[in-house]
C-alpha cells in the first residue's frame, strides 16, 4: 500500500500552491460529505490555497516592478550615453545642441538610476518635463536618435507608474493579509499534521473508500519532494520572494 509522506518544508511557495491545487483536485473526484473530519480539512486546505494564490499574485507585481525599473534605468543610461557622444562630436552645430541637452542632464546626473523607486520616479518626470521645454526640444530635434530615446524613457516611466499604482492599491490591504511564506507554512502543517496520518490510517481501515485517493496524494507529494531534493542537489539559487 502506498502511503502519504510528509511534504518537505523546503518546498517553494509556488511548489506548494501547485501541489495543494492537485490535492484538492484529487479529493474532488469523490463525495466525502459523510466524513465530516475530512471535509473540514479539505475546506481548510482550499482556503489556504486560495489565499496563497492571491499572495503569489501580489508578489508577481513586486517582481514585475523591479523589471520595469530596470527597463527605465537602461533608457536613462542610453539617453546619457547618446548625448555624451554628441558632446564630443567634431561638428559644431551638433555639439552646441548636445551641450544644451547635456546641461539639463547634468542637473540630475546618471546616479538617478540608483535612487529608490519614488525618488527616481519624481526625478525622471522632472527630467522629462525639462527636456520638453522649447529651447531644449529644439536642440534635441537636431540630434538624431535623441528624441526617440527620450520617448522610450517617457514610455518606460509611464509603464513603471502604472504598475506602481497597482501595487499601491494592494498595499492598503496588504497589512491584513498573510504573506505567501506564512501561508506555505500553514499549508504544509495542515497536510503533514492533519491530513497525512488520517488518510494513511483510513486507507488501511477502509481501503475501498480511501486507498485510491491516498495513493494519488502520496504520488503527488512524492513528485514534489523529488523536485525539491533535485533542486537542492544542483544548488539552484532560491530567489523566491516571500
Amino acid at each position: 500500500m502506498t502511503l502519504i509522506s510528509r511534504i518537505k518544508t523546503t518546498s517553494r511557495n509556488g511548489d506548494l500552491s501547485a501541489l495543494l491545487s492537485l490535492i484538492l483536485k484529487a479529493f474532488s473526484q469523490y463525495d466525502w460529505s459523510t466524513d465530516t473530519y475530512l471535509t473540514s480539512i479539505i475546506a481548510k486546505v482550499s482556503a489556504i490555497n486560495t489565499a496563497l494564490t492571491e499572495a503569489l499574485k501580489r508578489l508577481t507585481i513586486y517582481s514585475q516592478l523591479a523589471e520595469k525599473d530596470h527597463v527605465r534605468d537602461m533608457e536613462i543610461k542610453a539617453l546619457f550615453k547618446l548625448v555624451e557622444g554628441y558632446v564630443h562630436i567634431p561638428i559644431v552645430e551638433l555639439q552646441n545642441a548636445a551641450l544644451v541637452v547635456d546641461n539639463v542632464l547634468e542637473q540630475y546626473g546618471l546616479s538617478i538610476q540608483k535612487e529608490d523607486y519614488s525618488e527616481e520616479s519624481a526625478d525622471t518626470v522632472s527630467l522629462l518635463n525639462d527636456l520638453s521645454k522649447p529651447d531644449v526640444a529644439a536642440a534635441i530635434a537636431k540630434l538624431q536618435g535623441v528624441a526617440e530615446t527620450v520617448a522610450n524613457l517617457d514610455a518606460a516611466q509611464k509603464d513603471f507608474e502604472n504598475l506602481a499604482l497597482q501595487q499601491a492599491k494592494g498595499e492598503s490591504v496588504k497589512k491584513d493579509l498573510a504573506s505567501a511564506s506564512q501561508l506555505k507554512k500553514e499549508g504544509i502543517t495542515t497536510i503533514n499534521d492533519d491530513l497525512m496520518g488520517y488518510m494513511n490510517t483510513m486507507a488501511k481501515v477502509n481501503p475501498a473508500v480511501y486507498e485510491a485517493t491516498t495513493k494519488t496524494i502520496a504520488e503527488l507529494i512524492a513528485k514534489n519532494n523529488e523536485l525539491v531534493k533535485r533542486r537542492y542537489k544542483t544548488n539552484e539559487v532560491d530567489t523566491e520572494l516571500v
